[in-house]
């Protein structure tokens, strides 16, 4: 019965910025559920990465070509933008934990699916991109849910230290799955993968599925699917435009910031005159970087404004790339690598934090779809374009240009957008760890 009353308390609380921020280290983890919310996206993250590993390999194995590796990629990425809409609205009219565990057990029978037409023989091109496509669906239903009910499970007063939690569990995710799944597929072939895939989504349905009593009901204004997500336009361009102004800011930020990796291997062999091995170590500073970010974040967030740290970070994230993309030595690159992948998360978590923080209950759920299409849909192109200019330019160019565009991108937004502007380099009142 407390937990119920905390979590109809946590749901009514007002946004980010008025109220005082729970600073202490695990501050997220004091409240029932979010462990497992944590664990969820951790298994889930975990698979996605484990399932680009064996379906991109199956395809290239089948078609002896990498462009159907590339169309796994696109079928995991697209149903974002196709189901998104849809599965946010929906997230803001039925419980969130439910949506999870149905969006969880869409991808555990699509990965299930895939073993068996394995193990049958019959796994062709066309069933691996379905059965590829329904883990992504799976994950499109799920992703709105589990954003929308972070919050509401822990209330804004938490949610820095719960969205750097978060992304520390994001990209602890992309080192864990091919980590587990690339000897499995090596020493025992592409089912077992599939196998272990499909049991990880069904736990972390499990673990969905025993939130449901413990999230609060918030019903949507209106019925049906454009209404609401007319709705929710309105809300986030006239009502609510520090949300409004986050969206763009991401879309920016994703676009111009985070769609490098696609040509880092050409960065290390004609930048650095390094093979496989030295683009392995870049992937893994970055990913080094990424975890030392969303710890600072819960380090600093005890001092610093929000909207002046999101600015920071997202400064840092395109001067950083500057630093990488003219590298000429491979320490140099490292410490730019680091610079980035920390930048880049440290600006995530605290864009989540303020995107969910700020937002309404009732329309979390479409607001959460809205940023992950505009996520989605701007890395996906923009990596596309980087890809296609470095035929055409050195790739130095094609690095740096995007990171200097965004600061001054983000200078303009700041400059015409009042309402991204700290009040203050710091803040005064916070919650500290002797009181919660």
């Amino acid at each position: 019965m407390s937990n119920n009353h905390e979590m109809n308390k946590n749901s009514r609380e007002a946004v980010i910025g008025e109220v005082e921020q729970d600073i202490s280290m695990f501050a997220a983890f004091k409240v029932f559920g979010f462990g497992r919310i944590w664990t969820s996206i951790l298994s889930g993250n975990s698979v996605r990465f484990s399932l680009l590993v064996v379906a991109g390999w199956e395809a290239y194995k089948i078609s002896h070509s990498a462009f159907w590796s590339s169309i796994i990629a696109f079928c995991i990425l697209i149903p974002v933008a196709v189901v998104g809409p849809v599965a946010g609205t929906v997230a803001d009219r039925i419980n969130k934990a439910s949506q999870m565990a149905i969006g969880q057990s869409v991808a555990m029978l699509s990965a299930f699916s895939a073993a068996l037409f394995l193990y049958f023989g019959h796994l062709n091109l066309p069933l691996l991109v379905v059965t590829t496509a329904g883990v992504g669906v799976g994950n499109a239903i799920q992703n709105p849910a589990w954003s929308s009910l972070t919050p509401a499970v822990i209330g804004v007063s938490r949610m820095v230290n719960g969205g750097a939690m978060i992304r520390i569990a994001q990209q602890g995710s992309e080192f864990l799955g091919p980590a587990v799944a690339t000897p499995l597929l090596v020493s025992f072939g592409p089912i077992p993968v599939y196998v272990l895939c499909g049991i990880c989504y069904g736990f972390a349905a499990i673990l969905s599925v025993g939130l449901r009593d413990h999230v609060p009901h918030i019903a949507s204004t209106q019925r049906g699917i454009y209404n609401p997500l007319k709705e929710a336009l309105i809300y986030v361009s006239t009502k609510q435009r520090l949300v409004g102004a986050l969206l763009i800011l991401v879309g920016l930020h994703c676009g111009l910031t985070m769609a490098y990796t696609g040509i880092l291997p050409k960065l290390a062999q004609t930048n650095l005159k390094g093979s496989s091995g030295i683009y392995g170590m870049l992937m893994t500073f970055v990913g080094i970087g990424a975890i030392l970010g969303a710890a600072m974040v819960i380090i600093f967030a005890r001092w610093l404004d929000l909207k002046f740290m999101i600015l920071l970070s997202g400064i840092v994230s395109g001067l950083s790339l500057l630093l990488l993309g003219i590298s000429k030595t491979v320490p140099l690159a490292l410490l730019g690598a680091v610079l980035v992948g920390a930048s880049q998360s440290a600006f995530m978590a605290l864009y989540l934090a303020l995107l969910q923080g700020t937002a309404a209950p009732e329309f979390r759920g479409r607001v959460a779809a809205f940023s992950n299409i505009l996520i989605g849909s701007t890395m996906s192109s923009f990596a596309l374009l980087w890809g296609a200019l470095t035929s055409l330019l050195s790739v130095t160019w094609v690095i740096a240009v995007p990171g200097i565009v965004f600061v001054v991108s983000l200078g303009i937004m700041l400059f015409a957008t009042p309402w991204l502007k700290p009040p203050s380099m710091t803040k005064v009142h916070v919650l500290t760890p002797t009181n919660p």
